[in-house]
């Protein structure tokens, strides 16, 4: 009798820690990380940037509270700027020798809520915008916003290499067209899971 209840206590106890593997519950076991783990893009360090005055001379609707400059690559002879200001996503292109003036200033707000907006990327609800530059500049880019993610693409006729970047910022070509540069902006967590699907 005494071995039948050791084999059903040890039987009970492999079950257990069975159940506990699969659910990833136990440390060492990869699953997935919802998107609710993702830092949020307010937690990004700001990088160090002249462009936080320049962002705040422009036109904004949260004029009230300071931008912060979270991810900024160079591409060619432009620089893209990335900025959250709010509740506000935000990015400034301007000339690389000259970033006083903006070629292309687009900002989008975050989702009120899950249902408003669409997620195509993980880390969402996004909301998008676009803009095409001023003054024949040739050049065109996309916003699309979160609170835990940026999804830039940005397509320029003049396009150079992209180089010198910095902060939480991950970039690629376009798989479509060579000419647009795909830059992600976020977590590492984060950016690893949208990389691929933009």
């Amino acid at each position: 009798m005494a071995q039948v209840v050791r084999k059903l206590a040890l039987g009970v106890t492999l079950s257990l820690s069975c159940v506990a593997c699969t659910s990833g519950g136990g440390s060492g076991f990869a699953h997935e990380s919802p998107s609710g783990q993702f830092a949020q893009l307010s937690r990004l360090k700001s990088i160090d940037s002249s462009e936080e005055q320049l962002i705040t001379a422009d036109e904004f609707p949260r004029k009230s509270q300071k931008p912060k400059v979270i991810g900024e690559v160079r591409e060619g002879s432009y620089r893209l700027i990335a900025y959250i200001q709010g509740e506000f996503c935000g990015l400034r292109v301007a000339e690389a020798e000259n970033s006083e003036r903006s070629l292309i200033h687009v900002t989008s707000a975050w989702p009120r809520s899950d249902s408003e907006e669409s997620t195509p990327y993980p880390a969402g609800p996004y909301s998008f915008a676009s803009a095409a530059g001023s003054d024949g500049s040739r050049m065109w880019a996309s916003l699309g916003c979160s609170k835990l993610a940026m999804v830039i693409n940005y397509s320029s006729q003049d396009h150079g290499p992209a180089s010198d970047q910095r902060g939480d910022v991950s970039i690629k070509k376009h798989r479509e067209d060579p000419a647009t540069l795909d830059v992600v902006i976020g977590s590492r967590e984060a950016r690893a899971r949208i990389l691929p699907q933009v």
